[in-house]
């Protein structure tokens, strides 16, 4: 067994090398035949480019001239004790085989193969890596386009909200100004009539078309406080949700309280409406599924920084752990949705507290802006 250099110079040798070639000791160079030398380099620069045992042909040259073809196989190695250099170890096949090369040989190739295996699950492991590199950015990118898709509905929906209430607003000035003034033209008409007419048929006939004309101007009130109710544009939201409440106790005839607390704000349009919407929304639930409540409260408080509304009554009440919004659709009642959709597009929440015999608590909590009066 042999170490030598690149250039061929011999580093060290076991007893077998220097038995079989001619004495050599360290620091001799080879004693290749001279046309065999530039094939034996590349031989050794071979065997130092790869982890692999390279096999290969020495032609020593005797003293007495001769040239002795001898098999070997060589290997990559360093030692610490000779400076870390790449050096080859080479192994002269031969009756003098070296069993320590053979398992040196076997612990090189072992160790070649572990660093291989950990090379490969490096390679794995990154190519692991750049994948979970390339879904996270791929679901950065999802999430962004969903946010900008959430953001461009809500801008959509808002536009057709304010769109809405602007038509609501035309129809209840219209209904107001225009078939309620001829309805009122006409009222004034028939009475006129009155002393022109002196039979006791006519006379109650007439008496009948001007019920009639009150019926239906009383029902063109109520359609324009529900599309847009005058109050609401001429004193503002406080009064106007009193006047809703007041209205509405005196025609289902249960005892409602408005309370408001805290210093009155003047609410952006959008605002307002929305939150007079919801306060009829919640009354008309009240009328409709509380049964027979005896008390209900409507509560406007105007905090620091948030606004809340809250309607109480002590109705019937229902689970309202079990008003999925999925059970509601199912049972055909959107008023709840509504309401949460309406509070979301001005940047509110609505909860929702109700038990069995325990009545409902409908309250919408919305912050306050420092341009809450805005109209934009």
């Amino acid at each position: 067994m042999l170490v030598v250099d690149q250039g061929g110079l011999v580093v060290a040798a076991n007893a077998a090398a220097r038995g079989t070639v001619g004495g050599v000791r360290p620091d001799d160079v080879l004693p290749i035949h001279g046309t065999r030398r530039v094939g034996f380099l590349r031989y050794l620069k071979r065997c130092a480019s790869t982890d692999a045992i390279v096999p290969g042909t020495l032609f020593l040259e005797a003293d007495d001239g001769t040239v002795e073809r001898r098999r070997c196989h060589g290997a990559r190695t360093r030692f610490d004790a000779f400076g870390g250099r790449v050096l080859t170890l080479l192994h002269l096949d031969g009756p003098m085989l070296d069993r320590r090369f053979a398992i040196l040989s076997a612990k090189l190739e072992a160790a070649r193969g572990v660093m291989q295996e950990r090379r490969l699950r490096s390679r794995r492991m990154q190519s692991l890596l750049e994948e979970r590199g390339r879904l996270l950015v791929r679901l950065k990118e999802d999430a962004a386009a969903r946010v900008a898709a959430e953001r461009e509905r809500d801008q959509v929906l808002t536009r057709l909200y304010r769109a809405g209430q602007d038509e609501r607003r035309r129809l209840a000035r219209d209904l107001h100004d225009h078939a309620g003034q001829h309805l009122v033209a006409m009222t004034f008409g028939l009475r006129r009539l009155t002393p022109h007419l002196a039979a006791p048929g006519a006379l109650a006939e007439l008496d009948l078309l001007l019920r009639q004309a009150q019926d239906i101007g009383q029902a063109l009130r109520r359609v324009s406080l529900e599309l847009r109710p005058a109050a609401l544009d001429e004193f503002g939201f406080v009064t106007a949700l009193r006047y809703l409440a007041k209205e509405w106790s005196r025609l289902t005839g249960i005892a409602t309280e408005f309370q408001m607390v805290g210093q009155d704000v003047p609410l952006s349009t959008e605002l307002a409406v929305t939150l007079y919407r919801l306060s009829q929304e919640a009354l008309t639930n009240v009328a409709k599924h509380a049964g027979q409540p005896s008390a209900v409260s409507v509560v406007l408080l105007f905090g620091v920084s948030h606004l809340t509304l809250t309607v109480d009554d002590d109705g019937v009440g229902f689970d309202a752990d079990a008003a999925s919004a999925l059970a509601l659709v199912a049972e055909g009642k959107l008023g709840l949705i509504g309401m949460r959709e309406r509070m979301s597009l001005v940047g509110g929440s609505l909860e929702l507290e109700s038990m069995p015999g325990h009545g409902t608590t409908v309250m919408a909590r919305v912050h306050l802006r420092g341009d809450v009066s805005s109209d934009g």
